[in-house]
């Protein structure tokens, strides 16, 4: 039945290409699990529903569907595989379903045209470079739920201007937001977990960092938010913590550096 869907609408792309601007195709009807590679480096996909009753998503099953807009992932789904929607380049929003808890590696790295990403409340750990290179990703919240985001979760997402993470979290990886050029403004845990390297290389146009710990935070290998060739950013960044935990900040490696 799928396959007679997409050889129809393909057809019809083909004589009517205003078909293929306007038409959804239901993909997945009577399966549980859309299989790895599934659909990769399909052109003829533009808007597509995945029917209810699909639990799975393999990897790497949208692989660079270059011309896919649209995509609706259906309530039941429970499972995403690594890198299933990767350089999807003209999807435009994505609704991740409740059933989620897991965000998997490089699912949408690559993703150019992502604007808005909706995450479920109940979601616990963002893989490494789930979101890298989304240039226009701008509309993303990250529920209290989290525990974990992955080194380089967040890389190049140049249109980002604010994140605000709870202090659920308990691992913040290295790079996370590295080169989010846009990015203003920063809430980071008010929990003392370690923090990962370099979180802010390459943020240049940050301008405040909130952290609302009573303990400084230390860092992985002791290492800065910044590259070295960056110290001014600890000078013209507005660093709010706790007013009983200043001294504390002031003595702290890396804290100390603010001024």
């Amino acid at each position: 039945m799928r396959q007679s869907l997409l050889i129809i609408f393909s057809f019809l792309s083909f004589i009517c290409p205003a078909f293929a601007q306007e038409a959804s195709v239901l993909i997945g009807k009577g399966e549980k699990i859309i299989g790895k590679f599934k659909y990769k480096d399909s052109k003829t996909l533009r808007r597509a529903v995945v029917a209810e009753g699909v639990t799975e998503i393999g990897e790497y099953a949208f692989l660079g569907c270059d011309s896919l807009e649209e995509l609706v992932l259906p309530s039941s789904l429970c499972k995403i595989g690594e890198g299933a929607f990767r350089e999807c380049r003209s999807l435009k929003r994505l609704v991740i379903p409740k059933g989620v808890t897991v965000i998997p590696r490089y699912m949408c790295a690559w993703c150019e045209d992502l604007k808005i990403v909706v995450l479920p409340s109940g979601l616990k750990d963002i893989g490494s470079h789930a979101f890298a290179y989304c240039e226009n990703l701008s509309e993303i919240s990250l529920p209290y739920s989290l525990t974990h985001i992955g080194s380089n979760a967040f890389s190049f997402c140049k249109s980002l201007r604010e994140i605000e993470i709870s202090a659920s979290m308990q691992e913040l990886e290295s790079y996370a937001f590295s080169d989010c050029c846009s990015l203003r403004r920063v809430i980071l845990p008010a929990n003392n977990k370690m923090l990962g390297e370099l979180l802010f290389i390459g943020c240049k146009n940050l301008e405040e960092i909130e952290c609302m710990s009573k303990l400084p935070p230390t860092f992985d290998c002791d290492s800065p938010l910044f590259d070295p060739s960056e110290k001014d950013m600890y000078e013209k960044i507005s660093l709010k913590v706790p007013q009983s935990a200043r001294s504390l900040y002031r003595k702290a490696k890396v804290w100390s550096l603010f001024q």
